[in-house]
Order: C-alpha cells, then structure tokens, then sequence
C-alpha cells in the first residue's frame, strides 16, 4: 500500500474527525484528503507529474500539509529543504533533485528569485501568502482544481520523497525513500510506540526534516489522532499546551528538551497525561535521559 492510500484509509474511517489544528484553524481528515486531491489535480494542470521533483521550502503551516500529501497523490516526489538554508544550499539541493517546482513563503522568495536564472529545470514558483508576478499562487492554483481523487497507478517501489543528508562529509546527497520505506517505518512506529487514533499529539518539529514530516507528520496522518501543529518550538508554549489539552505524545530532539528542563517554574505544569516522549535527530545524553 503506498502512502497516498494509507493516509486515504484513515481520512475514510475518521472522516469528520479533526486532523490538525493550527493557529486557530482546525481541519478533518476528510479536508486534508480532499485539499490533497486539489493539488495533485492542480500540479498536473500545469504539467507535474509522476515522478517529477516538487521541492518544499516554507515553515510549517497548513499549506505544507496539503502540500504533501498532494505530492503523495500525484505520485511527484517531495524534496523538503531546511528553512534556514541560503542561497548556496538551496541552489545545490534544486539543481542535484533536477526539481520542476518549489513551494515556498514570501520570507524565503528573495532566495529562490535570485537563484532561479541558474535553474533551467524549475519551471515553476509556487508561493503560499502572496502574489508575485510570474509566480503562481498557491490558494490561487488549487482553489478550481477538482476535488476527486486523481487516477494515477502508484506502485510499492516508486519513489515518493528525497531527504537530503546533513553534509557532513562533502555536500549534502539525497537519499531516495521508496513508497514502502515509509509507509513499512509507519507501521512499525505504529505498533512499536503503541500508537493510536486515541493519542494527542504536539508536534513542534520543524516539517522539513526526516523526524518532523517523515515521522510525526506522516505518522499522525497514518494513525489517525488529533495534531496539534505549532510553527516552531516554544519551551513553555509546549509546557502550557500539554498541561492545557491533555497531550499524551511528544517528538522532540534533545536540545528541546534541554530547554524544557530549564523552563522557571517546572514543576507548576501538569504533565500527567503524557503517555510517551520520544527524542530523536541527536544522541540523547545519559544525564539529559
């Protein structure tokens, strides 16, 4: 079962279930579903298809959700890019995936503009809070695309998303993940964790990584629970919403956690209902465990 149909079997049981909430703004899993069938419907329209490089290079936001699992229907293949890389990084990451499009914000534009003349192969800019000329807009695109669920044969072997590594011994390389690789990851997260549609999630991980879109972000959208989805990590922002709605699950790394522990006044939040923490990305310390 590929990814697209994964996410499709939990937005069929929980329909009318809230999926994600984010600054204020609560969507179903029938909503995702469908907005992810408006972008796969409106990348094809202007000639993305299967197999073809959709990079992502915004902050976390709804739009990325959509995004994504669009990407997933259509059978494109998503590149994520670290929102705090530059010019040099950006360029390097485009131009080795051979990517057609980029979705990103108006605070990372100036970027992508200056580097576009070098990229014959990105055919096209996709923002999601405003307009530019010679851009398309995000809202704007989808908005008369179809809702249906597009007809596109998505096999277990087919590529679906390229992380690129952190670099450390030369350039960053991207490394392929097939269908299988995530969705068999899911599952084994799944039963390992002893995740369920029961859980409220927190997920503060920024959704260009592995850990935040590879593993919580898709995680939750397999399994089925409620997200809370904040653009980025707050130290007592993530205390008050736990103590406030009874989160049970948490992703973080461990500097995060570092962060946590030396929040003034630890111990007035209740942080009864957490069922698992789970820290990744980094080696977490003997003393910081």
């Amino acid at each position: 079962m590929g990814i697209a149909a994964l996410f499709k079997q939990t937005a069929q049981k929980l329909p009318d279930k809230v999926a994600i909430e984010f600054e204020e703004k609560r969507v179903t899993f029938k909503e995702i579903d469908l907005q992810g069938n408006r972008v796969a419907n409106a990348f094809q329209s202007i000639g993305i298809v299967k197999g073809e490089r959709v990079a992502q290079y915004m902050s976390n936001s709804l739009e990325l959700v959509y995004s994504l699992v669009g990407n997933f229907k259509n059978g494109s293949i998503v590149v994520p890019m670290n929102i705090n890389f530059k010019e040099q990084e950006i360029h390097h990451i485009l131009h080795d995936s051979g990517a057609k499009a980029i979705i990103t914000d108006k605070e990372r534009l100036p970027i992508v503009k200056n580097i576009h003349d070098k990229l014959p192969e990105l055919k096209h800019i996709i923002l999601v809070n405003g307009n530019e000329d010679g851009n398309h807009n995000f809202t704007d695109l989808i908005k008369n695309a179809s809702d249906k669920e597009p007809n596109n044969l998505i096999k277990d072997e087919d590529s679906s998303i390229i992380f690129y590594t952190s670099g450390t011994t030369g350039k960053p390389k991207g490394a392929v993940l097939n269908q299988t690789n995530v969705t068999s990851n899911l599952k084994a997260l799944e039963q390992t964790w002893k995740w369920t549609k029961d859980d409220v999630f927190l997920l503060t991980l920024p959704l260009y990584h592995i850990h935040g879109i590879g593993v919580a972000l898709c995680g939750s959208l397999s399994v089925g629970n409620f997200t809370i989805l904040k653009k980025k990590f707050v130290d007592e922002e993530v205390l008050e919403t736990i103590s406030k709605r009874k989160v049970t699950l948490f992703m973080g790394v461990p500097t995060m956690y570092f962060k946590l522990l030396e929040v003034e006044g630890l111990e007035k939040y209740d942080l009864s209902s957490m069922r698992l923490f789970v820290s990744g990305s980094a080696p977490l310390s003997r003393d910081l465990f």
